[in-house]
């Protein structure tokens, strides 16, 4: 089969967890024997490449500069510009013939509309994969309590209540222009809720990275109208270092002691960056040796204390490295992950991992068997369940060798490419 995955962003301008699962679902599409092209936008990259098997087709946008590597700055409002949705549409199309492809896969939210646009081009079956929950709303403030969009959701409410309660988490003490936030929360509402929400029905299969992601789409009221619907599971990554050795090197470039505690993420309320450092000057208290260590930028400053580490942005294997060099990986997000990488990375290195019961991470671990779940936004549960790992580090190295062997049974990339090759012989079929 011949199939094009279609992503806003890809290596080496990629912007976070869904750019390494496309990649990784690329490969394991390749390995099975069938032909994969990738669909991108060209933020500065060769126009055409080749990587593991799989090639690379890269279209301009107009009045877009090439970026430097990594996540393409203002790149949301680039993406959502109506202008650059008809050009997308009709470069996806213009690729696609080229490649003549079998499928259009799109991996994001930002290539909806393009998507649906090349599907009426070119007469080829158009699947969604759902990674997130910003098709029910840009502001992510109404689902850090609920997991649902509320019944009173709507403009007034967006600029009474969303958009303030946006500024109190993520904008204080920040010189930013807020009529400006506020304007850009609601043409991104508008985007969703007038426009993507309701191209879904011209989507030929939805694809949920779990169970709990499409359940907080369903309870919503989205996919009342969507012909087909299932959950497939992200790709794990191939290797993730996980022996003594490994870990003692990253430690050493690093220049990391002590029993380690990992954040990787985005440092915003969001992810729960202000709770995992709340939760680490309470497990301070006990264990004064432990280092707590953050990979990731954001909104969230952190404090220039001893026992805290701040790593800042790294490339990619340099994070993989790191899981073997920590005692306990910590994923308190506050926003429901779909299916969070970090954790599956995690657990793929035989790393124990804390995190919050939110969206699909409680299909991920298995509370007390392969990983301990605690109430999001709760620091003191976060600070007692890391404390219990560094107080127990047998327990530890058995919550991770369950999580690896979880990885490679319920999750191997087998069962996923299995379905997943399924689903494009029925909609194409259809």
């Amino acid at each position: 089969m011949r199939i094009a995955l279609v992503n806003e962003f890809f290596a080496p301008h990629a912007s976070g967890g869904a750019e390494g699962s496309t990649e990784a679902l690329a490969r394991a599409l390749v390995k099975s024997g069938h032909h994969v092209v990738v669909i991108t936008p060209n933020w500065g990259a060769a126009a055409v490449e080749a990587r593991d098997g799989m090639r690379i087709r890269r279209f301009r946008l107009p009045f877009v500069r090439a970026r430097p590597p990594g996540p393409p700055a203002h790149a949301q409002r680039v993406l959502t510009n109506p202008l650059r949705y008809v050009v997308s549409g009709l470069q996806i199309a213009r690729l696609a013939r080229a490649e003549r492809v079998d499928v259009l896969h799109v991996q994001n939210k930002h290539m909806l509309v393009p998507g649906v646009l090349a599907r009426a081009l070119t007469g080829r079956p158009l699947l969604l994969t759902i990674r997130d929950t910003s098709l029910i709303d840009p502001t992510p403030v109404c689902l850090h309590a609920a997991d649902r969009r509320p019944a009173d959701c709507g403009v007034r409410k967006l600029w009474r209540e969303c958009a303030p309660a946006y500024f109190d988490e993520y904008m204080r003490g920040r010189r930013r222009s807020r009529l400006r936030t506020r304007l850009a929360f609601l043409y991104g509402w508008l985007d969703a809720t007038y426009v993507r929400q309701r191209l879904l029905p011209s989507v030929d299969a939805i694809v949920g990275v779990s169970d709990g992601i499409l359940g907080i789409h369903r309870r919503s009221g989205l996919l009342d109208r969507v012909r087909r619907v299932e959950t497939i599971y992200t790709i794990p990554p191939l290797e993730v270092p996980s022996t003594p050795a490994a870990g003692a090197a990253a430690r050493q470039r690093h220049g990391l002691a002590g029993p380690i505690v990992l954040f990787v993420g985005k440092l915003s309320p969001g992810k729960g960056a202000p709770d995992f450092l709340a939760a680490a000057e309470r497990v301070h208290a006990r264990h004064p040796g432990a280092l707590f260590v953050l990979v990731g930028e954001g909104q969230v400053a952190v404090p220039a204390v001893s026992w805290l580490r701040h790593l800042g942005r790294l490339p990619n294997a340099d994070v993989l490295a790191l899981y073997a060099a920590a005692d306990v990986v910590a994923v308190p997000s506050v926003i429901p992950d779909a299916f969070s990488r970090v954790v599956l990375e995690a657990m793929t290195a035989g790393r124990a991992v804390v995190a919050t019961a939110v969206g699909g991470t409680p299909e991920l671990i298995e509370d007390a068997d392969s990983g301990l779940l605690v109430p999001r936004r709760d620091p003191p549960a976060l600070a007692a369940a890391i404390a219990r790992l560094l107080d127990e580090p047998a327990l530890a190295a058995r919550l991770g060798a369950a999580a690896r062997r979880r990885v490679a049974t319920r999750f191997a990339s087998e069962a996923s490419v299995e379905r997943l090759l399924a689903l494009y012989a029925a909609v194409r079929a259809a």
